[in-house]
């Protein structure tokens, strides 16, 4: 159904266009949990891994060297109706304007019913330029005040209920002014509104109707210039930009929000994997502790010692590439892969 474009009056000012632009799941399991810290804990295993040619220990109650399940791919069938969406909220947020087809009535309709607009030549070209750059039909209807606030609200409903029985289609923009019957010298009491078809919204956007309108309305409250003349320049500069691309700020920031919060989780939720870094970690043997004393657990039937690991064991730099290694482990560098020499270590 048609909705309106924007309106105004002498003494009101515009308004704007109005336009539409048309359960959570908690799973939880039991089982053991998976942890990784630096230091010791019963039932940990030590591993050891490389960061930055530095070697580094930690202790897991898992297997840290498997990565994730390749089936957690399929949770991107959950996401596609969010991406659809994001689509979208793509297209609405930056148009590209294409021309309608024409495949209704699309002659040009002027109805001076008040005989105000005179000589509408200059009008007709504006509306036909207009017309052939858009394929929108624009059409202009003049009425006095009185035909309308007897029995409606406003011009709004007024100018939808003219829409409605002049045109069976979604494709026309109508522009209806009105006057009073004998209007003040002073101050002549008029208004003005558009209406215009659903089929126009992606070309005349609620920016570019608000342009319209703001044109519109400082060329009628000129009094040097025409009723005919101020819809015919109104038209004249909206023309030359209406079909270029355009990016509607009201859509902008939820579909920068709604689209980066989807896509930041998904990354996250699907693609990320903390374990990474711990493919190519070993199991690291522990040796006797050393200077380090054994604390008691304390349980109903027994009481056992649980000795704590001995520390990190001392690193060495690589002689031939600087790299880190352990001394008594390493046969080789874990980065050049160059044959280690322990002899200056056995002859201490």
């Amino acid at each position: 159904m048609p909705h309106s474009s924007g309106g105004g009056s002498h003494g009101g000012g515009s308004h704007r266009s109005s336009s539409s632009h048309r359960s959570s799941h908690r799973s939880s399991g039991s089982g053991p949990s998976r942890r990784i810290r630096t230091g010791y804990f019963p039932g940990a295993t030590r591993y050891r891994y490389y960061h930055r040619h530095k070697p580094r220990y930690v202790y897991a109650n898992y297997d840290i060297r498997k990565g994730r399940s390749p089936l957690r791919l399929l949770m991107l069938l959950f996401y596609i109706p969010f991406f659809i969406a994001i689509v979208g909220m793509a297209s609405e947020t930056f148009r590209v304007p294409q021309r309608l087809s024409t495949d209704y009535d699309t002659s040009l309709v002027i109805s001076d019913y008040i005989n105000v607009l005179g000589d509408t030549k200059a009008l007709e070209n504006s509306m036909m330029n207009f017309y052939d750059e858009t394929g929108i039909t624009p059409a202009v209807f003049t009425v006095y005040n009185e035909d309308w606030q007897d029995n409606y609200s406003s011009l709004e409903n007024y100018s939808y209920d003219l829409y409605v029985n002049a045109f069976d289609d979604e494709k026309h923009w109508l522009i209806v002014y009105s006057q009073p019957q004998e209007p003040d010298e002073n101050f002549n009491d008029w208004y003005w509104e558009g209406m215009q078809g659903d089929d126009t919204s992606d070309i005349l956007t609620s920016a570019k109707a608000d342009g319209f309108n703001s044109d519109l309305q400082r060329y009628l409250t000129d009094k040097s210039i025409s009723v005919a003349d101020a819809i015919s320049r109104a038209f004249d500069n909206l023309t030359p930009k209406i079909m270029k691309k355009s990016v509607d700020t009201s859509m902008l920031f939820p579909f920068l929000f709604f689209g980066g919060f989807i896509l930041i989780h998904a990354y996250f939720m699907v693609f990320h994997d903390p374990s990474r870094k711990y493919r190519n970690a070993e199991v690291c043997p522990e040796n006797a502790p050393v200077g380090a004393q054994s604390r008691s657990v304390q349980t109903e039937q027994t009481v056992q010692a649980v000795q704590p690991p001995a520390p990190a064991a001392h690193e060495e730099s690589c002689p031939y590439c600087g790299g880190s290694y352990v001394p008594g482990r390493d046969k080789r560098c874990p980065y050049c892969q160059s044959l280690l020499d322990y002899s200056h270590d056995t002859n201490e």
